[in-house]
């Protein structure tokens, strides 16, 4: 009995051990690489690059981000087998939180002694979808729902994206779109990992000094397209542009959240086209791999595309966020007068 006990207890002391060099070798690149002392785990590209710039420079320390800087969101990502040995490798573990990470309960139940830090915590958060702004239309509105009554009348689950919904929202996740709350998500990364390696904790806020001081840099080279912007009215078709339009005061009147897979029916396309001539619309924002869609409404509409990069996923540069919101700032500066 024993004997069979010694047997197992090796081969599952085996088992580990491999799966440990597996990861080790075999598994994500690392953004920032030392004498791998300490093992920090991203979930998502945009954590993935605050912590990158955090950990600049710092020996012994290894960050890895978990989803390999998966194209698009997060919602419907499934954990692997290779996720969880990676997680069992890590001393801690960077969330973007705001319900971006839903997979990450299904690791928590089995990793419960993992750290996590979310950078979400405490942040104020916008909700997934636009509620229908309030604008002063007068006649110009009651006289649209008349010649619209359908509208008013549809059935329950039908095209209520367009309807005043009098459910609680989704809280929308995608903060980094806002340079102010992104930096935010700076310092609560920054403060979680130094209460991970208070050994490190000089370092790590110099870090924090340095690329809060490069993104503080891009938004004074922006500031006037807030005036530009405040007050415009759009339509967007990916949730992370809502938060890019509340730091300019853009207003918008429909957030559409659509994946590369999903479409709308031809009533759904109708009313959204109604909704944009009603308002004024004149600008759709949109990311390329569900740019189809956008381009068929401005057909109908005589509105503008114009094409953003969500942030979701990128190269493994430590400047890529910059790189990329500069990119998203000169596109809308050169759409407009």
């Amino acid at each position: 009995m024993k004997r069979k006990l010694g047997i197992i207890f090796a081969t599952m002391l085996i088992f580990s051990i491999s799966s440990y060099f597996l990861v080790m070798t075999f598994g994500r690149k690392p953004l920032v690489r030392g004498e791998e002392e300490k093992n920090i785990v991203t979930s998502f590209y945009p954590v993935y690059i605050i912590t990158g710039n955090l950990m600049q420079g710092i020996r012994g320390v290894r960050v890895v981000n978990l989803t390999e800087n998966h194209t698009g969101c997060l919602h419907d990502y499934q954990l692997t087998t290779k996720d969880m040995l990676l997680m069992e490798t890590a001393d801690l573990l960077v969330i973007n939180g705001g319900g971006m990470e839903l997979f990450i309960k299904q690791a928590a139940e089995k990793l419960s002694g993992l750290t996590v830090v979310d950078s979400c915590e405490g942040m104020e958060l916008l909700e997934g979808k636009a509620h229908d702004h309030d604008h002063d239309h007068g006649q110009e509105e009651d006289s649209f729902k008349e010649q619209n009554p359908k509208k008013e009348d549809m059935e329950e689950g039908q095209d209520a994206m367009f309807r005043e919904d009098t459910e609680e929202m989704e809280e929308n996740g995608h903060v980094w779109m806002d340079m102010g709350r992104y930096q935010m998500q700076v310092h609560t990364v920054a403060d979680g990992l130094c209460a991970a390696y208070p050994e490190l904790a000089g370092q790590i806020r110099e870090n924090e000094r340095i690329y809060c001081g490069k993104i503080a840099a891009l938004m004074q080279e922006y500031t006037d397209l807030k005036e530009i912007l405040s007050g415009l009215l759009t339509i967007t078709f990916h949730d992370a542009f809502i938060y890019l339009c509340d730091s300019f005061g853009t207003e918008v009147v429909h957030g559409i959240d659509l994946d590369a897979d999903s479409a709308l029916s031809a009533g759904e396309l109708a009313q959204l086209a109604d909704e944009i001539r009603l308002h004024g619309v004149c600008y759709l924002l949109a990311e390329k791999e569900t740019g189809g869609l956008a381009e068929q409404v401005a057909r109908e509409t005589g509105s503008t595309v114009v094409y953003l990069d969500p942030l979701t996923s990128g190269e493994d540069d430590l400047d890529a966020y910059l790189t990329a919101m500069r990119a998203n700032l000169e596109e809308l500066r050169s759409i407009l007068p």
